[in-house]
């Protein structure tokens, strides 16, 4: 799975998250996580 996926995913459970009416503080996680993984330039080790 590369970074961009990683990223993606992240972003789509967010999104299936906030459908579902969960804690907004999950849902604000997840998109940090995203956002965090976009602003890091370092690469993904497997």
């Amino acid at each position: 799975m590369t970074k961009k996926e990683i990223i993606q995913l992240l972003e789509k459970i967010a999104v299936y998250m906030e459908i579902k009416g969960e804690n907004t503080f999950k849902i604000s996680a997840y998109r940090k996580a995203a956002q965090s993984l976009e602003i890091d330039e370092r690469p993904l080790d497997q």
